[in-house]
C-alpha cells in the first residue's frame, strides 16, 4: 500500500466537507432563514404550530428553488417578524396569524414566480408570446413589492395602537366593558 491510496480516503471525506461547505456557502440565505422559522414555529400556541410549520415549509421551498430574490426578502420578513413579536405586547396572537399568512402568500408568490418562469419558454402560441412581456413585469413587481407590504404591516402593527392610558390591555377591555365601573 502505498503512501497515496493510504491519503485517498481523507481527501475523499475532506472533498465531501467542502461541498458540504460550498453548498452552505451558496444556500446561507436558507442556512440564516430556518432558525428563524423554526423560532416562530416552536413558540406559538400548539393550535396554530401546524399553519405555521406548513408556512415555514413553503417558505423554505420557495427559498432553495426559487430566484435568490425570494430567499433574501424571506430572510427579511421572517426576521423582522421575529423582532417585531419578541417586542410587540398588545395582541402578539393576531399578530403571529398576520405573520404567518404573510410568510406562506410570499412563499406562494415565489413558487408561483418560479414555475411561471419554468414553463413560460415553453409557450408558442403567438398570442400568448406577446402577453409574455406584460406577465413578467407583474411576476417582477410581486415578487418585489409583496415584501414591502409585508413589513408595512409589521411597522403598523408596531406603532398603531389604540391608546391604552394608565393600563394593559386587558385594564382597557374590562374599562371598556364595564364601562368605567370596576366589578366589586
Amino acid at each position: 500500500m502505498t503512501f497515496g491510496m493510504f491519503l485517498l480516503p481523507f481527501l475523499w471525506v475532506l472533498n465531501g466537507f467542502l461541498a458540504v461547505l460550498y453548498l452552505l456557502a451558496d444556500h446561507v440565505l436558507v442556512v440564516l432563514l430556518v432558525p428563524l422559522l423554526g423560532w416562530l414555529a416552536l413558540t406559538t400556541l400548539k393550535a396554530q404550530q401546524p399553519w405555521t410549520l406548513a408556512a415555514g415549509g413553503l417558505a423554505l421551498a420557495a427559498a432553495i428553488f426559487a430566484p435568490p430574490v425570494v430567499a433574501g426578502f424571506l430572510l427579511l420578513m421572517a426576521g423582522g417578524s421575529v423582532a417585531l413579536i419578541r417586542v410587540e405586547k398588545f395582541n402578539v396572537l393576531a399578530l403571529r396569524w398576520r405573520v404567518t399568512g404573510g410568510l406562506a402568500l410570499y412563499a406562494l408568490i415565489g413558487l408561483g414566480a418560479t414555475l411561471y418562469e419554468t414553463l413560460a419558454p415553453l409557450l408558442t402560441d403567438p398570442a400568448l408570446v406577446s402577453g409574455q412581456n406584460y406577465l413578467n413585469v407583474l411576476v417582477s413587481l410581486a415578487l418585489w413589492l409583496s415584501p414591502l407590504g409585508f413589513l408595512g404591516m409589521l411597522a403598523q402593527a408596531l406603532w398603531v395602537h389604540p391608546s391604552l392610558e394608565g393600563g394593559t390591555p386587558e385594564e382597557m377591555i374590562v374599562r371598556t366593558r364595564t364601562r368605567g365601573r370596576l366589578e366589586r
